[in-house]
């Protein structure tokens, strides 16, 4: 059944507000209503987020609102996917991204940020954590069958650990078989260039769009 317009306005306004308490309550009565439980992340969680993302980078909104938006649009993934298994489906993934904060750097808010906002818009993330070494990266790809790496580093003494894990994939003959990405407020595309990522994003919305183009490859 299709989500009603004003079950699906309400929601959108829950996200948009960053309530996760009345997103995860509306998504739940919903689903109990027979709402098809992909409709409801493909046309309300995710445009609602790329809106929120889009804010953020024109200023309209700040960082406390665009964390918590994304912290409710997981609340309602999370739910859906619940749903989803129950069901005797799954909902299915884009890809696979491992992410963390390189080694050496301990801040992870912009990390999280992306984390919240990629497994909203479908992805399944793998998420290391902060001071992540390039080995640590590489065995979680492995381990986990991943599509993509994505490092990111805050602080300017330590963007040379995306330099290390960009190493590491040449020397182990694994660039072919990983997307390599790296952001955060160290890191630009000139860097990014210089060591040889396939992708760069300065934004948690611009990440999910690099995710995106490279996935459609």
């Amino acid at each position: 059944m299709t989500i009603t317009d004003s079950t699906s306005e309400k929601l959108c306004e829950a996200l948009a507000a960053g309530d996760a308490a009345a997103a995860t309550e509306i998504t739940t009565e919903a689903l109990k209503e027979g709402a098809d439980p992909l409709e409801v992340i493909q046309q309300v969680v995710v445009p609602t987020l790329t809106e929120v993302g889009r804010r953020f980078e024109d200023l309209e909104i700040f960082l406390p609102e665009l964390m918590a938006a994304g912290l409710a649009g997981n609340a309602v993934s999370e739910i859906i996917e619940k749903d989803l298994v129950k069901r005797g489906g799954k909902m299915e993934t884009k890809g696979v991204v491992v992410l963390g904060t390189v080694k050496g750097d301990i801040h992870d808010i912009g990390k999280n940020i992306v984390a919240s906002i990629m497994k909203a818009h479908g992805y399944k993330g793998i998420d290391l954590g902060k001071d992540v070494s390039a080995a640590e990266f590489v065995a979680a790809a492995e381990e986990n069958e991943a599509d993509v790496i994505a490092a990111s580093a805050l602080m300017s003494i330590t963007r040379a650990g995306c330099r290390d894990v960009a190493d590491l994939l040449t020397e182990l003959d694994l660039r072919g078989k990983y997307y390599f990405i790296a952001g955060g407020g160290s890191i630009d595309q000139a860097y990014a260039d210089e060591i040889g990522a396939d992708g760069y994003a300065a934004t948690a919305a611009g990440a999910v769009e690099v995710l995106s183009a490279l996935m459609e490859k």
